[in-house]
């Protein structure tokens, strides 16, 4: 897999949080903190993975995942929410994430999901 992660996020601590990690851990990262930030992203490079809250200003998560999905169908997505509702879960799934997390989330093991993928 390249190394590159779209992270998108509107928690902008938790954000440079996560960035921050996974940049020291050898990923090369760029976020954003709203969907229309991610899909300008999206146009001007190639993600293999993706990790996304699902709550977001201006749309969710499911919407951003189904964009580059068309774009990039072998991409890996981890969609991320503090809101551990079962129905966004399987959504995802059906839609064809990767995996799912709820908030709040240990960066370890975040790390130890995306080894995984």
């Amino acid at each position: 897999m390249n190394k590159k992660i779209l992270i998108v996020e509107d928690d902008v601590v938790f954000c440079r949080l996560l960035t921050k990690f996974l940049s020291r851990n050898n990923y090369e990262v760029m976020d954003a903190q709203n969907g229309k930030d991610a899909f300008e992203l999206m146009e001007m490079n190639e993600f293999k993975l993706a990790i996304l809250d699902y709550r977001l200003p201006d749309m969710t998560g499911l919407e951003i995942l189904e964009k580059l999905k068309s774009k990039s169908p072998g991409s890996k997505i981890i969609l991320i929410t503090r809101y551990g509702d079962q129905d966004i879960a399987n959504q995802a799934i059906e839609k064809g994430a990767d995996a799912f997390i709820s908030k709040p989330i240990n960066p370890n093991e975040l790390l130890e999901v995306i080894n995984k993928l």
